[in-house]
């Protein structure tokens, strides 16, 4: 359960089933591993034309190979059994990647997905690309139920996590050496699993790491402990420079419980991170800024990012607010 969009969409489903919301629920990884992946479309298409007749819209909900192969196919269904088709591609780097597209599979795209009734998009930097080009599209941010328990006002103690992939492009590497030079006077942990399809020579390279730095490494959350280990701490960080970054759910996570966040000025992510507000934007890829920025929290700045935090995801990423208006949005295409 790691993956901003991912969570979301599952969260999404939960409001659907509070609201008593009729659907069908079709999984396009119902084989995630293994040559048998290949049968995925194919049971999808099935599973679709099986609840056909019972459906007023097909909402695909995808990361980039669902764009390119199971987009086209189901415009047509749907054209075909006169429904809506909505999408919602995960991620932030829905342009980068379609962009890349070959000729013939760009025309497609152009054709049948950017022809959908409606389209969902993670960022504003997305909207912005494609408010010009006839489309209509709603902005869907990555969102996170409301915690029955917050931070609250406690006082800082030195106290940073970071939760994800445990790879080079999340900065890593950066945040070991910020944690070696900051020494004992903070605490520092990471948390998450090191990216299975690095080789495993990388793998190797960070255990060798987090064997020389003691304590820093705490293993991988169950989805049920993640909100309560993020509490135990003060700040987030997150020194990404991952190339699909949109907007990280584990930020979301960290300002519901009212953490202030640590990240880098990259892609979408001053977004959603106020410099000085509910966080701290920096430089990708620099050791010395993150350990400036590490130094800046203090007991007399931390009440007030915290607070600034919390009221922000308030406004902007609660689940009933997002899944509201984004059921909301696709009854009204009717």
């Amino acid at each position: 359960m790691i993956g901003g969009a991912t969570i979301s969409f599952g969260y999404l489903i939960d409001y659907l089933k509070e609201q008593e919301e009729s659907f069908t629920l079709v999984n396009t990884q119902h084989f995630p591993k293994g040559k048998i992946k290949i049968l995925n479309p194919f049971l999808v298409l099935l599973k679709v034309v099986g609840n056909i007749f019972k459906a007023d819209v097909i909402f695909l909900n995808c990361s980039d190979k669902g764009i390119k192969y199971l987009s086209p196919i189901l415009y047509f269904i749907a054209k075909i059994f006169r429904l809506k088709f909505v999408i919602r591609p995960f991620g932030g780097d829905f342009k980068d990647y379609t962009e890349r597209f070959g000729k013939v599979q760009k025309w497609i795209f152009n054709r049948t997905t950017l022809k959908t009734d409606l389209l969902f998009l993670q960022t504003k930097k997305l909207m912005q690309f494609y408010q010009n080009k006839n489309i209509k599209t709603l902005q869907l941010p990555t969102s996170r139920d409301n915690p029955t328990e917050v931070r609250g006002e406690r006082d800082f103690e030195k106290r940073f996590i970071y939760l994800g992939f445990v790879n080079k492009s999340k900065g890593i590497n950066h945040l070991l050496e910020a944690a070696k030079e900051l020494g004992n006077d903070y605490t520092i942990h990471i948390y998450g699993p090191i990216r299975e399809n690095y080789e495993s020579s990388e793998e190797k390279r960070f255990q060798e790491k987090f064997d020389e730095q003691k304590g820093i490494y705490q293993g991988v959350l169950q989805k049920e402990k993640v909100l309560e280990t993020i509490r135990k701490y003060d700040v987030l960080i997150l020194p990404t420079f991952y190339q699909g970054e949109g907007y990280p759910g584990v930020i979301i996570e960290a300002y519901s419980l009212g953490l202030p966040v640590i990240s880098t000025n990259w892609k979408a992510i001053p977004e959603i991170v106020a410099n000085k507000k509910t966080g701290l934007l920096i430089k990708p890829r620099s050791t010395e800024a993150l350990i400036d920025a590490i130094q800046f929290f203090n007991t007399s700045n931390y009440q007030s990012l915290s607070k600034n935090a919390r009221s922000h995801f308030e406004k902007t990423f609660s689940t009933k607010r997002v899944a509201g208006n984004t059921i909301a949005a696709i009854k009204a295409l009717f």
